[in-house]
């Protein structure tokens, strides 16, 4: 009886150890050019909730030593919104921080000339020597709302 029972201890431990072999690797490591990419691509900035909107940018690669400059530039052919008299931006770059995979950019509306037409405001990364811009995920598109 104790035989039997071994016996099938040892098979079912063959077994297993046999179709552990026939699961992929689920190695998810990402190995090509560093890259940025704005998370989320789109939004809705409503002056109730304040004037000061932060869009986030994360970094699509390990995580590097250094601080990282990503640049952008407003997409003037497709906002709707103008610099100056929607919105205002400190600077036309954004550092991601050493050992960090997020920056950030903070775009100040300027509520007294947010209306009904709810301007919308296209920003979009540049590629560098540094990084490139993530294609698909390059631009930002922000609604700005009374």
């Amino acid at each position: 009886m104790r035989y039997k029972i071994l016996i099938q201890a040892f098979v079912f431990g063959l077994t297993a150890v046999m179709l552990s072999g026939c699961f992929p690797d689920n190695d998810m490591t990402y190995d090509g050019p560093l890259q940025v990419e704005f998370k989320p691509t789109s939004d809705t900035q409503r002056m109730s909730n304040g004037t000061s909107y932060t869009a986030n940018i994360q970094l699509i690669g390990p995580q590097q030593s250094g601080a990282l400059t990503v640049y952008f530039e407003v997409d003037t052919e497709n906002s709707t919104a103008v610099e100056g008299e929607h919105f205002e931006l400190a600077d036309a770059s954004s550092v991601i921080p050493a050992n960090s995979s997020f920056g950030s950019i903070v775009i100040n509306a300027i509520e007294e000339n947010i209306d009904d037409s709810r301007p919308v405001l296209h920003l979009r990364l540049i590629d560098s020597d540094d990084v490139r811009a993530a294609r698909n995920y390059d631009t930002l598109e922000l609604t700005l709302r009374p």
